[in-house]
């Protein structure tokens, strides 16, 4: 009887033992299906994160990108602006000045200007008259570039550029630090802030 209590008692066991077998196979499958839905999960997630960043990275360098084009041609203009107003002023200056001096070349065109002057039109000047005083202020223009100029303040903004000539044609030479405080001014203080 011994016998059959010991076999009993072993087919209890082993019956147990393979229950709890699989039961454990069962739960170890179940937590590597969720364990594997988990790192998808992850997986996913941090896709669309990565996607979302590289998206906001493309958007805001295409951004940076057209706002530093638009600044830089606005720094551009300003600065041709400058140079003209500059190079206008002393040629104006120095054009008037040497006109005043030049009686004989005074006095023709004073001349030339009374012949054409009328109450009900006012006066007009005609080309050809138009294409002398343009070579005039040409040339006073060309001496003036040639004897190089400084330019104190762009756009109301203090700075120290000098166009002068240099290998048969105009240079502008200024220093880093003028050419990135004005630069500097141009940008949103946002972009400032991002570039330096």
């Amino acid at each position: 009887m011994d016998a059959k209590i010991q076999e009993l008692t072993d087919k209890i066991f082993n019956e147990g033992v393979e229950k709890g077998q699989a039961e454990a196979n069962r739960l170890i499958a179940e937590a590597e299906a969720k364990a594997r839905k988990i790192e998808e999960d992850a997986t996913r997630k941090a896709d669309e994160i990565l996607r979302i960043a590289e998206q906001r990275s493309s958007e805001l360098t295409k951004n940076t990108e057209s706002e530093l084009k638009l600044h830089a041609s606005q720094l551009i203009d300003s600065l041709k602006s400058s140079v003209a107003d500059q190079i206008q002023g002393e040629v104006a200056k120095s054009s008037t000045q040497a006109l005043l001096t030049d009686k004989a070349f005074l006095h023709s065109f004073i001349l030339k200007l009374a012949e054409r002057f009328d109450l009900t039109h006012g006066l007009e000047i005609t080309t050809a008259d138009a294409e002398e005083l343009r070579s005039y202020f040409t040339a006073n223009a060309k001496h003036l570039l040639e004897q190089g100029v400084t330019i104190r303040a762009v756009a109301g903004r203090p700075t120290d550029f000098t166009l002068a000539p240099k290998d048969g044609s105009f240079k502008i030479q200024f220093g880093e630090a003028e050419f990135v405080e004005l630069f500097k001014s141009f940008l949103r203080p946002e972009m400032a802030k991002i570039l330096f």
